[in-house]
């Protein structure tokens, strides 16, 4: 099997990597097993702390022994956690659930990655190519949303069991893949190879330290609101059958923009696609948070363009300045920092929507990631001809 054909076996776990049913319904389902919203958040946060302690480890081990390997490792986690999730009632299980899924997506994340990215061939558009991978994971929560929407008219039982047996496709796809060719580590000691990597991502050169921050921050930006909207489409009155198909529209116009970001970039420009990465989330949350809740509703979708444009933006901009020899490692760092953001952010942002209400919440993120724009994207504007590359440095 070629490595172009690689592709397309990774693209099909991605579709049902991310076919999450659970997931447009999950605060409610989770509020009807009598949860607060700060037990919720909290629990997200967790789940967080796990893979901020799980992700270089896991993904040092995938440059260590194997990429399929880590994937294969991680579908197979993913199954049986999901397994167990109708079984999962508690507060305190439902945080062992949630650990394990950590587990299971932090030995994938950065493998995955480095394998998708490994396997483009060199002539071919690699935004082009990362983004239309982004399209079938964005694909997978389309549909699951809408039978999430079928489902749960009936009851959050079958939903739950729904997931619990799609789980298991992930892990059957990832069996197909094949490693592809890598250079090997040079540093001879565990300690020296993973410093090796912090040295390049963080200290040695400053533009990939910039990307790397924006690409944690902007990330965030669109991963806030995953756990707000569906508390906020039931405080507006959103029936819950509506959620299954709200969630699908939203992910479908990530999609979109995943597929034609090199389009759109081409368009509006470099900068303009910066621009719109910041602005939208920030315009998002204001909207939200101060507008009708029908203006409200709409906003949504602003979020998930951002989402569209930084997965790609940033993922091609951070990756090909990143030997091969570690670039799994330096992508599971990447989503080290990602989640380690959410950690204080999830439990303070439930508290403050339990004591001081959603608009408050709403609106000090606008200011937050408005502060952000300033002092983190401004500066990349300025250093784009610095991004625009063509060719994978090696080491």
């Amino acid at each position: 099997m070629s490595l172009s054909r690689n592709i397309t076996v990774a693209s099909w776990r991605a579709f049902f990597g991310m076919f999450l049913v659970i997931v447009p319904v999950l605060v409610p389902y989770w509020r009807s097993l009598g949860l607060s919203m700060h037990e919720v958040l909290e629990i997200q946060a967790l789940f967080g702390l796990a893979m901020v302690l799980l992700e270089v480890p896991t993904g040092y081990i995938a440059d260590l022994f194997g990429r399929k390997i880590s994937v294969v490792l991680g579908g197979l986690i993913s199954g049986l956690t999901f397994t167990f999730l109708p079984f999962a009632r508690t507060y305190n299980e439902l945080v062992i659930y949630e650990i394990a899924l950590a587990l299971a997506a932090t030995l994938v994340s950065g493998a995955e990655d480095a394998i998708v990215y490994e396997s483009i061939p060199a002539a071919v558009n690699r935004r082009k190519i990362i983004g239309s991978f982004r399209v079938w994971s964005l694909s997978g929560e389309t549909l699951a949303a809408l039978l999430a929407g079928v489902l749960v008219m009936y009851s959050f039982e079958l939903v739950v069991w729904a997931q619990a047996i799609v789980g298991w496709a992930p892990f059957c796809f990832a069996l197909l893949l094949i490693e592809p060719p890598r250079s090997a580590m040079v540093e001879s000691t565990h300690t020296g190879r993973i410093a090796k990597v912090f040295s390049h991502v963080l200290v040695e050169d400053s533009l990939t330290r910039l990307i790397f921050i924006n690409y944690v921050v902007w990330g965030l930006s669109s991963f806030c609101v995953v756990w707000l909207l569906q508390e906020y489409w039931t405080q507006v009155g959103v029936p819950l059958p509506y959620f299954g198909v709200i969630w699908a529209a939203l992910m479908a116009a990530s999609a979109i923009v995943s597929k034609y970001v090199h389009v759109i970039e081409h368009r509006i420009g470099a900068a303009g696609t910066l621009a719109v990465i910041a602005l939208a989330p920030i315009s998002g949350y204001l909207l939200m948070g101060y507008a009708p809740p029908v203006v409200g509703i709409t906003a949504g979708v602003l979020f998930y363009i951002t989402r569209g444009l930084s997965y790609v933006v940033f993922q091609d901009a951070f990756n090909w300045r990143i030997p091969s020899s570690y670039r799994a490692t330096a992508n599971s760092l990447l989503s080290l920092c990602f989640r380690l953001g959410f950690v204080p952010i999830g439990p303070l942002l439930g508290t403050v929507i339990d004591t001081r209400g959603m608009t408050t919440a709403l609106g000090g993120l606008a200011l937050a990631f408005g502060v952000c724009g300033v002092v983190l994207m401004l500066p990349l504007i300025k250093r784009l001809d610095e991004m625009h590359v063509h060719e994978i440095p090696s080491q």
